[in-house]
């Protein structure tokens, strides 16, 4: 049964949901329902501990692989290159971000 005193924590690592959304007018695959990372946090690290149940992280236990770079996705891919995006809001108001997506695992990297 669910206890409504209860609350929830959530971690949320995107941008506004006006611009993921219009990320898909721009050409990102599903923005919407795919992993978001602060690239500058990913670098840090934050994003680790998901590679704890990833074959690659038990590769790597067995020295089967070589241990994974800032340069690398947590899927394995290459991280893409993050490009330039300005949007215009409604109000005339400019925003620019720096956005780019994995393109095996559909994670869109910003900045």
């Amino acid at each position: 049964m669910f206890n409504n005193s209860q609350t929830f924590d959530l971690n949320c690592d995107c941008p506004p949901y006006s611009i993921v959304r219009a990320c898909r007018m721009v050409g990102f695959k599903r923005p919407e329902d795919v992993r978001w990372c602060r690239l500058s946090q990913f670098r840090k690290g934050c994003y680790r501990r998901l590679e704890f149940f990833s074959l690659r992280t038990w590769k790597m236990l067995f020295r089967m692989a070589q241990h994974p770079d800032d340069s690398q996705c947590t899927c394995g891919s290459k991280l893409p290159l993050l490009e330039k995006y300005t949007f215009t809001c409604v109000s005339g108001r400019e925003i620019e971000y720096y956005l780019g997506q994995c393109p095996r695992c559909q994670t869109v990297f910003w900045e």
